[in-house]
């Protein structure tokens, strides 16, 4: 299955959310910036606003779901879209889950904090379990420096 982007308005004024926003960036290979974002939902939906985002034309999301489902997280692409989607918007935390979401070129949305992190661990990408570990872990580090201030 492949995402197909979402069509925003870009002179909708832009409403502040209570919640500070998360947006989890991937190249849509694997769709891993949707892991990260409904792995964030599962421990902490009521403290942040999980979104995620792409830069290739589409994004692997059935590939992320699959994996998902193995350790019972819900998975839904809801807030997924392209970065191009998100270019107007303020987002609180930018996530930059590997070099390569980085390296289109792409406008990113403004942000207050640009957060990176390489799944890929500076080579290719490993085992899939190995790379859904690693991403709970950063978020379980991020929940411990953002959250618990």
């Amino acid at each position: 299955m492949v995402q197909r982007p979402i069509k925003r308005d870009p002179d909708a004024p832009q409403k502040r959310r209570a919640k500070p926003s998360v947006l989890f960036l991937c190249d849509g290979n694997d769709g891993y910036s949707l892991v990260a974002q409904s792995i964030l939902n599962h421990k902490a939906d009521s403290y942040f606003h999980s979104l995620c985002a792409y830069t290739n034309d589409n994004c692997n999301i059935e590939s992320a779901c699959r994996s998902l489902r193995h350790f019972n997280i819900d998975c839904t692409d809801k807030h997924l879209d392209t970065i191009e989607a998100y270019s107007s918007e303020r987002i609180d935390y930018l996530i930059a889950l590997s070099p390569s979401s980085i390296q289109s070129g792409k406008r990113l949305p403004r942000y207050d904090k640009f957060i990176p992190w390489d799944i890929t661990e500076g080579g290719e990408l490993t085992e899939q379990r190995q790379i859904i570990k690693y991403i709970n872990d950063q978020i379980n580090y991020f929940l411990s420096v953002y959250l618990y201030r």
